[in-house]
């Protein structure tokens, strides 16, 4: 009777930590990276990675991250319906959502729909749906045989779907994956009747409004990053496209920040199409008339 009950009591621990969906995928990360530490060139190729991600100008970026939803954590640890449960929660949105959104909002590709794009992606039924299948997971055996599976399919569906003559390939793989969530899908729903009662309903929820909160209050900080980008890579390229007078480039720049202010559009606009027009030795009276059309610009833009 002890043993049965140290073994249940080290169970519920272990399930209270992370779901067996989350031990699966840790058990199963352990694994790949063992691997890949046993293979010397992809070792030297994971190396050269967390070189790049600890240089200078990134871990500056990342640290900011951190402090910004340390610094929201800090205020949420102060609510009275704080547990410490919910830090799992907050740092697995950390790592795979919260700092890719944010070092996406740097990227050139990020444009100034670059945050709506990203609440739209987010903010819809399908994460009900989503977090219902997390909270309600499988046997830790299971869960390891599906992870892998299903993330061979996955891999494969997206090669095939790149090339041509693996189209009927790709049609399968679809035709397997819909299969595959529908099956999980209802198994999750009978596990879900059978396990509703022992959830904890405001932890539950909390858990739920965890990825909403965040992402709602991460936006600021991912608009002021997407916001210095743009400038900076404006402002860099404009150093080829003017005199080396800093008098004249504090003008410049100076003139367009009036104009653009805090709208990442009205930056990129600049850089596509007024941008071009600027040479080296540009007079100011023609600087001046390139503004004048920028503003112009802005103006119709606006109206």
């Amino acid at each position: 009777m002890p043993k049965a009950c140290i073994y249940a009591g080290f169970r519920h621990l272990f399930y209270q930590i992370l779901s067996t969906r989350e031990w699966a995928t840790l058990i199963w990360g352990c694994i790949f990276m063992l691997y890949v530490l046993c293979h010397r060139e992809i070792r030297k190729s994971l190396w050269n990675v967390i070189v790049i991600f600890f240089d200078k100008k990134l871990r500056i970026l990342w640290e900011i991250i951190l402090l910004y939803v340390l610094t929201i954590t800090m205020v949420f640890c102060y609510l009275p319906i704080w547990e410490n449960i919910y830090i799992k929660d907050i740092i697995i949105w950390f790592l795979f959502s919260g700092l890719i959104y944010c070092m996406n909002a740097v990227s050139s590709e990020a444009d100034e729909t670059y945050i709506k794009k990203i609440l739209k992606d987010n903010l819809k039924f399908t994460m009900i749906l989503e977090f219902f299948m997390s909270t309600f997971t499988f046997n830790i055996w299971i869960e390891l045989a599906i992870i892998p599976v299903i993330t061979i399919i996955t891999v494969m569906n997206v090669i095939a779907e790149k090339k041509e003559e693996y189209k009927s390939v790709h049609k399968l793989l679809d035709s397997i994956l819909a299969i595959a969530g529908f099956w999980i899908f209802y198994e999750t729903i009978k596990i879900g009747i059978n396990e509703y009662k022992q959830l904890n309903i405001i932890n539950t929820l909390v858990s739920f409004m965890i990825p909403i909160v965040y992402l709602i209050l991460i936006i600021p900080l991912e608009y002021i990053l997407e916001l210095y980008s743009k400038y900076e890579v404006l402002f860099l390229r404009m150093t080829f496209k003017e005199e080396k007078d800093k008098r004249i480039r504090l003008h410049h720049r100076t003139a367009i920040f009036r104009e653009c202010n805090f709208s990442v559009r009205k930056i990129l606009l600049f850089q596509r199409e007024y941008m071009i027009q600027m040479y080296a030795l540009m007079k100011e009276d023609e600087f001046n008339q390139l503004m004048q059309k920028f503003r112009s610009a802005c103006k119709r833009m606006t109206s």
